[in-house]
């Protein structure tokens, strides 16, 4: 499994939509063959901090996300409302 975290840190006034165009990432995320799991989760000591947790069965998955039109328009905003680029780490977990 290929874990992959990715870190934003929003600007405030930026931050609901920010949280509607990510929602509908998620949805169309899920959707994906391959995709275990997608999910966002809230900073507790900035709530401006976000981290999107992705479970991936293999490269290849990770390799059709990265082409999917749902991705590559949220990618596309990103800059529009973050402070900071975003942080991503991948990491490969053998069970």
């Amino acid at each position: 499994m290929i874990v992959i975290n990715a870190e934003f840190y929003i600007k405030p006034e930026q931050k609901q939509q920010f949280l509607n165009e990510i929602s509908e990432l998620i949805k169309e995320s899920k959707k994906e063959e391959g995709c275990l799991s997608y999910q966002l989760y809230q900073a507790v000591t900035d709530e401006n901090n976000f981290v999107m947790v992705e479970k991936w069965g293999n490269p290849q998955a990770i390799e059709l996300h990265n082409k999917m039109p749902h991705l590559q328009n949220f990618a596309e905003k990103v800059p529009n409302y973050s402070r900071n680029a975003p942080k991503i780490t991948v990491s490969l977990v053998k069970e």
